[in-house]
């Protein structure tokens, strides 16, 4: 196993994999001192560059999702036929691995569904995880593998839907940090300290709700869901008081949740109009 580049979620995969018994070759980077960081981390050696890589049965493309192609091209002139190369980008499939395919090696794109901000963070929470797989053919047994391998959960992804994939992944991600953001900014409108103490277990609690209950929509919650119409009215009144710069946010996270409820059946009839006239502004 060779790790090439050093990001975080690279290099979280390799430790992972070490650990579950695969023997690192080495690790390849452009920056040395990341480099070093994750060899110290393997317990393996660092190499100056590719042109000097030791053959291995597993190539991880821990690098920059604008990078791979290039990396790809270059690898290819001295990676193993047969082997197998895999990069993390959750938004790209297996073109821009096409050189390494050409090569004779299988190729796959794995991308975890988690926020891994640091590699320590990484190692603890990716195994659960679930991973998109995409792969060139016959490779799927090995993905699936690589994926138990780290405690990952296995996703098959066509690679023409690999950017929606990562879409649904980063509203998420992002979507959940950005409502917890206008929630704490409402909260320091009246003089709330630490708001992130106060929304931080609600947040959680929401999440763990839907995961237990059947998903978001089935879970949703909250005065649209209630049809309770006065309830809005009251909010945007005291947003418009108050925090007058928040209430498109406020109107625009309504219509989301007014959307969410609609698919999942979940809207009062009888309030429904109501409820769309409040939020529509």
């Amino acid at each position: 196993m060779l790790l090439v580049g050093a990001g975080r979620v690279g290099t979280a995969v390799a430790y992972l994999l070490e650990r579950s018994g695969r023997e690192p070759a080495g690790v390849v980077s452009r920056s040395p001192a990341s480099a070093e960081r994750a060899a110290t981390r393997l317990g393996c050696g660092v190499i100056s560059s590719l042109d000097d890589a030791p053959e291995a049965d597993l190539y991880l493309l821990g690098v920059p999702d604008a990078a791979i192609e290039d990396v790809a091209r270059s690898l290819a002139a001295v990676a193993a036929p047969g082997a197998m190369a895999v990069h993390f980008a959750g938004s790209l499939g297996i073109g821009p691995l096409e050189a390494l395919a050409e090569r004779g090696l299988g190729v796959a794109a794995l991308h975890p569904v988690q926020a891994c901000p640091d590699v320590g963070t990484a190692i603890e929470r990716l195994p659960g995880s679930a991973w998109g797989i995409t792969c060139s053919p016959g490779l799927t047994g090995r993905c699936e593998d690589f994926v138990r391998a780290v405690a990952g959960l296995p996703v098959p992804v066509e690679e023409a839907d690999r950017a929606l994939w990562h879409a649904a992944a980063v509203m998420t991600s992002n979507g959940i940090a950005a409502l917890l953001a206008t929630g704490e900014s409402i909260l320091q409108t009246i003089g709330v300290a630490d708001p992130e103490r106060v929304l931080g277990p609600l947040a959680a609690g929401a999440v763990a709700t839907a995961r237990a209950g059947g998903g978001g929509g089935a879970t949703l919650t909250g005065p649209v869901v209630r049809g309770e119409v006065s309830t809005l009215r009251r909010h945007l009144e005291a947003l418009d008081a108050q925090a007058p710069e928040l209430v498109p946010a406020y109107r625009l996270v309504a219509r989301t949740i007014l959307a969410a409820a609609a698919r999942a059946g979940r809207l009062p009839a009888e309030a429904t109009g109501q409820i769309e006239a409040v939020v529509a502004g």
